[in-house]
């Protein structure tokens, strides 16, 4: 045995064979040996092999029989070198890793049992050499066949038939293995690769080591076992979350060898994580990876052993990289970010111990490093430093001083880095690790980000602010005029406790400079402050107390403050176009409602409103919030449930005190939403109904003002409408209120009448029926009564006779005859009371109105259930096959399916025409109120209700009968151009010809050609609320396609210079909204509204309203062929010519609003046809300085793009061309040459002046 060569690990498994790299001394393969062994006998090789091995009793026959190593040598061999790598198999592979795994884990139990039973006598030096030269074979053999690469399954000839097909239908290429599907690069399979690990790992037990001389393996060995380890960590499908026990096998591993390499100390540690550092910058799975490995081994307590020495060098190498290498290398910037990240939150005590090289890190350009940081920062914070963690003042100023630099950071100027600084902080709320002292300053900081210009971090602060509000940090009640009061009480009771005042104030301005929070002047740590430290001065426990009271309600009023503003900023966001700050901006305003902040009302009314837009998330958000504020705010107290429905009635109608009617009209919309949410419908009980009922009638609340009985009435009335049972459990109450007579409010009983229409909604419900007399019926007897009643108020009355008719529509079987009893009653006391005729006015034109919706009505349904019986009585096939034979049956009259249609439809129609014939009560009376309609409105001066009642009598009965409309149009419209009419009645005049121009289009279409009359002329009235509604009408009717004024256009459009702002927010709506309905056709409206509002229409103004409409303008044809006509337009050049000059300065500027983003544009601007129109204009300044900005914008554009463009040389010349004409046309006054924004700053102001002289001469 003393001949016995020891096994060395080679670094390539051919230097075995060469003596000169091995020398004498160490084992070597005699004889080169060739592998030639055919695909399909591998198998059958191997297992000879490995069964020659089993059959031999010595555990050493690896190392002692040189004939079986050389045979499994030549596979290493042939697996090593490229050109023969693929000639073994895949199934070889598995087998030679399977077994020498297996008899590597038997050779290290057996040495493990003769290391331990020969401990006290000694060992063999021999046998050690054989032991630990058989175990170095197995490590070279597993080591080799793990690094080696594997042909395709494909490829493989020596699998089985049915191995193949299956690995046909999962073929993989290498890029996919790389990704982590499918086999390791080896061939091996997860069992034997998870097997080998395993066994590798056993070699490093303190039983093993003992083979080796000081306890330290060789070099050679760890090496080739680190190469193996750094070649799987590369493989996706080796390190990822679905394997691992692989994963936590080759972790083990590394921490082994890392320490058996550091305790050997023949490499330095940052030469050492090299290569790990570059495989941290390749991919997030390998970044994982050796996150999990620095956690494992810092759990393990290796930071005080050699192991540790690695984890450290790996933090600084990482670090060094974030700061220097991956500037420009977004995917690696990302990997180290995702390694800090993970790294702080598996194991903070890492970062914290070396928290002075990962902060350095903190001032990378990569913002996803800085991320990182921030994110160790936070783990560090809620994990070392917070609660029972932090000890002592030494680790209180380190947190400060990372709480610190987070508060900097919230100034980082990428905003993804605002963006996750708000959410860590919005961490460390929820985790209870932001100090005292930095509570005022955070909120602050977190107020100040809703200013921020990305929306991400403005929804973020939103976020953070509710949060912030949610900790009650300074109560639950944050009202500054009560934390003024409590500052005062608190003050005057602690001046008592001192000397003097001036003692009193020393002392609070030394707690107050103590206990508040400084800035810290650099960026980094916390540094020591280099100011003056205030004296403490003593006091006494009770004077100690009253000075924190003090200092309490101060920083409360401070917090109240900054609450407010960060109200004011949701208020405004509430209005912006990204849906995420409308949501959030809501949120943070339920917040404020519940701590009761300053004008949260007001801005919770805003919050109502917006149920009206369009996006359904913005509209769930409102109901949310509706049931938040005034449910769930008083479903957490413990007192009763009828107590707490009676708060949230309460206060729903003390949000609705100082509402307007759209205010009111957005909670009936809320409801609604509620209503398909079961879960939050239940909160609207029986209970709540109670108390609404209560306060309304005056049963619950005796002290109710009457505007707060209006709001629970009309909240009563909105709650049965969207639930009937509601209605019929209270409907004797109802009724006993109105006959009781105790309440003389108009509003409260209308809205009392409408509540009872509600009962019509009752599938079972009887209607009234025509049999009844007003006086045999309770219900309709009331409903009458209100109807004929005098009064004195006649404005108020309007609103219940409105809802009793609407009542008698829908709760009697035949309204026509309660109609003709009101109407003929009214009719023989008109000369009884003064306010009798604008009653019997009202009353006829709105029956007349609900006639006519009765007939329609009743016509659909009749049509419904024609065509429901129709289909049914078709068999299937037939159902959509529309064939002669009834076109036959209806020319013959046979009862066919479209006979009978038409039939009904005649019959709706002779009883619309019926309302108005000759001898119904509605014919008789209207000439009563056509001759008081004739009267000059200078006569209606002493009632002047009458005449408002008749105008709006006659719009509805011309929209009953459109023979009645022909013969009263022109009358309408003498009324609508009467100066002397009051604005009641043309607004109303307005809002009848929008109906009419819906119901009657042909009848109207004659009114409206001309511009400068009719409706038209109201657009430009004295009145401002008689423009108001104009517009609105006209808009209505523009964009639902009821009015074409396509020539009157700018009618309308002019509007935009409107001295009201509303009506001129209004015309920019109306222009923003035709701009997207018109889409393709808006380049169409351009030209001529530019010649049409140049000599209306200031500058600034023309310029608002006609960017919406050229910022539609898209694609290359509509684009050229816009400039084509917009050339087209330039007149004649004239120097005095004042207008000229606008319509070309306009022009130009629309020019220039377009996009010259391809050569078709480019061309045709610069076209010898286009150039003469505009050549001449352009010795005016502003003309020629829109048309420079116009090529340098094409020269950017074509920058953007990154190409070289052709018609690049087309914009020089042209641009050279401008200017030689330019100077060539110039003024021969000679005067100087303005810039830009001079020229176009005189221009402006010009205009403005010739405008301001057109509007005064028109």
């Amino acid at each position: 045995m003393s001949d016995l060569l020891e096994f060395f690990v080679p670094a390539y498994a051919r230097d075995l064979e060469n003596i000169e790299k091995v020398g004498v001394t160490q084992y070597h393969i005699s004889e080169p040996c060739d592998f030639d062994v055919p695909p399909r006998q591998q198998l059958d090789d191997l297992t000879r092999l490995f069964d020659s091995l089993h059959r031999e009793k010595s555990p050493t026959a690896l190392f002692s029989k040189p004939e079986l190593f050389a045979a499994l040598f030549t596979y290493i061999k042939a697996m090593e070198d490229k050109e023969t790598s693929f000639a073994v198999t895949r199934g070889a592979r598995h087998k030679i890793c399977h077994e020498s795994a297996e008899r590597l884990k038997k050779l290290l139990q057996i040495c493990v049992t003769y290391l331990r039973r020969n401990a006290e006598n000694g060992f063999r030096d021999s046998l050690l050499l054989c032991l630990r030269s058989n175990i170095k074979m197995y490590v070279f053999v597993l080591c080799n066949t793990l690094l080696s690469t594997a042909p395709g399954i494909d490829d493989d000839e020596g699998m089985s038939p049915s191995f193949q097909r299956t690995g046909r239908k999962r073929k993989r290429n290498k890029g996919n293995q790389e990704a982590g599907i499918g086999e390791d690069d080896s061939g091996v399979d997860q069992d034997g690769r998870e097997q080998a690990l395993s066994a590798l790992i056993d070699i490093f037990s303190q039983d093993i080591l003992q083979l080796w001389t000081g306890e330290l393996i060789e070099e050679s060995m760890l090496t080739l076992m680190l190469r193996m380890l750094l070649h799987m960590i590369t493989q996706k499908c080796n390190i990822h979350a679905d394997v691992q026990s692989v994963s936590g096998a080759l972790v083990v591993l590394l921490s082994k060898i890392s320490a058996q390499m550091m305790a050997r100390g023949s490499i330095e540690p940052n030469d050492f994580v090299s290569p790990m550092i570059e495989l941290v910058l390749k991919s997030e799975v390998t970044a994982l990876f050796f996150t999990r490995f620095v956690a494992e081994t810092e759990n393990e307590g290796a930071s005080a052993n050699h192991a540790g020495r690695v984890v450290t060098a790996l933090i600084e190498g990482v670090a060094g990289v974030a700061l220097y290498d991956v500037v420009g290398d977004p995917s690696a910037a990302k990997n180290v970010a995702l390694f800090f990240s993970e790294v702080a939150r598996r194991c903070v005590s890492v970062t914290s111990r070396m928290s002075d090289i990962v902060m350095q890190t903190i001032n990378s350009e990569s913002y996803e490093v800085r991320k990182s940081i921030i994110t160790c920062v936070t783990e560090m914070v809620i994990q070392r430093y917070s609660g029972p963690n932090c000890n002592g003042e030494g680790e209180e100023e380190i947190r400060d001083g990372y709480l610190s630099e987070l508060l900097c950071r919230l100034m980082d100027c990428n905003p993804y880095v605002r963006n996750h600084v708000v959410h860590m902080w919005e961490k460390l709320l929820e985790a209870r690790a932001v100090p005292k002292r930095f509570r005022l300053p955070l909120t602050g900081a977190i107020v100040g980000r809703l200013e921020d210009r990305n929306y991400l971090v403005r929804d973020s602060a939103l976020q953070v602010v509710v949060s912030i509000l949610n900790k009650s940090w300074f109560g639950s009640v944050l009202s500054p005029s009560l934390l003024e009061e409590k500052i005062r009480e608190a003050t005057a009771a602690a001046e008592v406790l001192f000397e003097s005042v001036e003692m009193y104030v020393r002392c609070l301005e030394g707690v107050r400079k103590s206990s508040t929070f400084t800035e810290p002047q650099a960026s980094g740590l916390a540094e020591e402050a280099t100011g003056d430290v205030p004296v403490p001065i003593e006091m006494s426990s009770e004077q100690e107390s009253a000075i924190d009271r003090v200092i309490s309600f101060e920083a409360s009023m401070e917090f109240a403050k900054l609450i407010a503003k960060s109200l004011t900023h949701a208020t405004s966001l509430l209005d912006s176009r990204t849906e995420r700050d409308a949501i959030e901006a809501i949120k943070l305003v339920v917040a404020c409602n519940r701590h009761r902040i300053d004008e949260a009302e007001k801005a919770f009314l805003h919050v109502l409103v917006m149920v009206y837009e369009g996006e359904i998330k913005i509209q769930y958000a409102v109901r949310d919030a509706l049931v938040d504020v005034v449910f769930n705010a008083f479903s957490r107290s413990t007192t009763s449930l009828a107590v707490q429905n009676t708060a949230s009635a309460h206060k729903l109608i003390s949000f609705l005190r100082g509402a307007k009617e759209g205010d009111i009209s957005a909670v009936d919309r809320v409801f609604a939403l509620i209503r398909t949410n079961p879960p939050h419908w239940r909160l609207i009980s029986g209970h709540f109904i109670d108390a609404l009922w209560g306060i309304a009638g005056g049963a619950l609340d005796g002290g109710a003002t009457l505007v707060e009985r209006r709001i629970a009435m009309r909240l009563f009335s909105i709650v049965c409408k969207h639930d009937w049972h509601a209605l019929v459990s209270r409907k004797e109450s109802v009724v006993e209120f109105l006959k009781s007579g105790t309440m003389k409010d108009n509003v409260v009983l209308a809205y009392c009448l409408k509540s009872l229409e509600v009962e019509g909604q009752d599938p079972h419900y009887q209607p009234i029926s025509s049999k009844f007399a007003p006086g045999e019926h309770v219900i309709l007897e009331q409903l009458v009564f209100h109807l004929c009643r005098t009064t004195t108020t006649l404005s108020s009355w309007l609103i219940v006779a409105d809802a009793a008719i609407s009542a008698v529509h829908r709760l009697c079987e035949v309204p026509a005859v309660v109609y003709i009893y009101v109407l003929e009653y009214l009719a023989q006391r008109v000369d009884a009371d003064v306010n009798t005729q604008a009653q019997l006015f009202f009353v006829l034109g709105r029956t007349a109105l609900k006639q006519l919706v009765a007939v329609d009505c009743l016509e659909r349904q009749h049509l419904k259930r024609v065509d429901v019986e129709a289909m049914a009585k078709k068999p299937a096939t037939e159902q959509s096959v529309v064939g002669d034979a009834d076109a036959m049956h209806k020319e013959l009259g046979l009862g066919s399916h479209e006979y009978r249609r038409h039939a009904i439809q005649e019959l709706a129609q002779r009883r619309k025409q019926a309302i108005m014939s000759e001898g119904s009560i509605w014919h008789r009376l209207s000439k009563d109120v056509v001759d008081v309609c004739r009267k000059k409105a200078s006569r209606s001066v002493g009632n002047p209700l009458e005449r408002v009642c008749a105008v709006m009598t006659m719009s509805e009965l011309m929209i009953v009968s459109d023979q009645f409309c022909e013969q009263h149009l022109d009358l309408l419209f003498t009324i609508v151009s009467d100066k002397r009419e009051s604005w009641v009645v043309k607004t109303n005049a307005v809002i009848a010809l929008g109906d009419l121009a819906c119901v009657h289009p042909n009848l109207l279409s004659p009114y409206l050609k001309v511009p400068t009359t009719g409706f038209f002329k109201l657009l430009n009235d004295a009145d401002v609320r008689v423009r108001a509604v104009t517009i609105q009408v006209c808009s209505h009717l523009v964009l639902g396609e009821m009015l074409r004024i396509r020539d009157h256009l700018y009618i309308i459009v002019r509007l935009v210079a409107d001295p009201n702002e509303t009506i001129a927010s209004n015309a920019v709506t109306f222009v923003q909204n035709l701009a997207l309905k018109e889409k393709e056709r808006t380049g169409n409206l351009i030209p001529p509204l530019v010649v049409q509002l140049s000599h209306v229409v200031p500058a600034d103004k023309f310029q608002l309203a006609m960017r919406s409409l050229l910022e539609r303008v898209e694609g290359d044809k509509p684009t050229e062929s816009l400039i084509e006509r917009l050339c087209q337009r330039f007149e004649p050049y004239s120097e005095r010519g004042t207008k000229k000059r606008q319509i070309a300065r306009n022009l130009a500027f629309c020019l220039h609003e377009l996009t010259y983003a391809t050569e078709r544009t480019i061309k045709r601007i610069t076209s010898e046809v286009c150039y003469q129109q505009y050549k001449q204009w352009l010795r005016d300044d502003v003309v020629l300085d829109y048309f420079k900005d116009i090529a340098a914008k094409a020269k950017k554009v074509g920058l953007r793009i990154g190409t070289e463009r052709r018609d690049k040389a087309a914009i020089e010349e042209w641009e050279a061309r401008m200017q030689a004409d330019c100077c060539g046309l110039d003024d021969p006054r000679g005067s100087r040459q303005l810039t830009g924004d001079e020229s176009r700053e005189a221009g402006d102001q010009n205009e403005r002046d010739n405008w301001d002289t057109t509007a005064d001469g028109l």
